[in-house]
């Protein structure tokens, strides 16, 4: 086996959207968006007699506190070894102080011992959801509506009967909506929310390929109560950003977005739905995603229990970096 860096896009995306889960956070267009935001981003491949086999996509994230590579959600495929063994030489060489890596690998399957022999520790908070809950879409309407929880057949049902509006759009309106949402809903749950320029750009990566959306739900008398932002990549749909009012206790607009997100991804063909982070199974509730778990366990789906972010310390500024995210983890609720 051999690391080469891959400059033919279409070559990786195809070999993205070949895996069990199509992750959009390794697609080359998410390596757009990195760039977009000032950052940089390369794709190195594992070739096995002149067979694309593994790799990942791997992104730059420059901070006070410390600059590293990122792996958002890989590698992917084989080679998880020889892939880490190059992108220490690449780190080095390019004075980063650590590499990053949230693997989308299920949790005891062997994944940390990779990691641990490659010279990773786990790393004090994570990225990415590593806690998912998944919807298999290759089932009817009246399936997936079925096997949902009782209530939330009822608000669905509620919302539809009293005249709900869900409108879906890519526009500036549309975005402008999200923020200001997302904005009362960060105040309100006490969370962190991602920047106004970080969603627009991300949104904008994949919305030009016809791959997200802003899906909106508006109360009867026409005021918006709440707002999701879904990617649809290769086989799978992500809810990756929402927020909501609840303006009216009687119709709670989110169940109704949602549902219309579901179909939407049925109607493309998408095999499944990300409803991205919940609570770990342990939690308790104190645990920020507490709340919101119950919501999105209440569609019908599974738990998927990934390996924890694990890091690759470069230089002595690593560990400045593992103090000042220790704090971090322990402030927002995830310790």
């Amino acid at each position: 086996m051999e690391v080469r860096q891959i400059t033919n896009k279409s070559e990786w995306e195809k070999f993205v959207l070949s895996q069990d889960y199509s992750l959009f956070v390794q697609s080359a267009h998410y390596g757009e968006f990195y760039e977009m935001i000032g950052e940089k981003s390369w794709i190195f491949g594992v070739y096995e007699k002149d067979k694309l086999v593994g790799g990942s996509l791997v992104v730059s994230t420059h901070a006070r506190r410390g600059d590293f590579l990122y792996l958002p959600y890989g590698p992917l495929g084989e080679g998880a070894k020889i892939l880490f063994s190059h992108l220490k030489q690449f780190a080095k060489k390019s004075k980063f102080d650590f590499i990053r890596c949230s693997p989308f690998w299920s949790l005891g399957d062997g994944g940390e011992g990779v990691l641990k022999q490659s010279g990773f520790r786990p790393a004090p908070m994570h990225i990415l959801a590593e806690n998912t809950w998944i919807l298999d879409l290759n089932k009817s309407e009246d399936e997936l509506l079925a096997q949902m929880e009782k209530t939330h057949r009822y608000l669905i049902r509620r919302c539809e009967k009293e005249g709900v509006k869900v409108e879906k759009s890519i526009n500036e309106a549309a975005l402008e909506q999200f923020n200001n949402i997302h904005n009362e809903t960060a105040v309100r749950h006490n969370f962190h929310r991602f920047s106004k320029n970080y969603i627009e750009k991300e949104l904008k990566s994949f919305a030009q390929h016809g791959e997200a959306m802003i899906i909106g739900g508006f109360l009867p008398d026409g005021r918006i109560d709440s707002s999701a932002i879904i990617v649809f990549f290769g086989n799978m749909a992500a809810y990756r950003h929402g927020a909501s009012l609840n303006l009216d206790n009687k119709l709670s607009t989110s169940y109704l977005v949602q549902w219309e997100a579901i179909k939407e991804a049925k109607r493309r063909g998408i095999k499944w739905y990300n409803f991205w982070g919940v609570v770990p199974a342990k939690a308790g509730k104190n645990h920020p995603f507490y709340g919101i778990t119950h919501f999105k366990k209440g569609f019908g789906g599974e738990q998927v229990d990934l390996v924890h972010c694990h890091d690759l310390p470069i230089s002595w500024k690593y560990w400045f970096n593992w103090i000042v995210e220790t704090f971090r983890s322990l402030k927002r609720g995830f310790k």
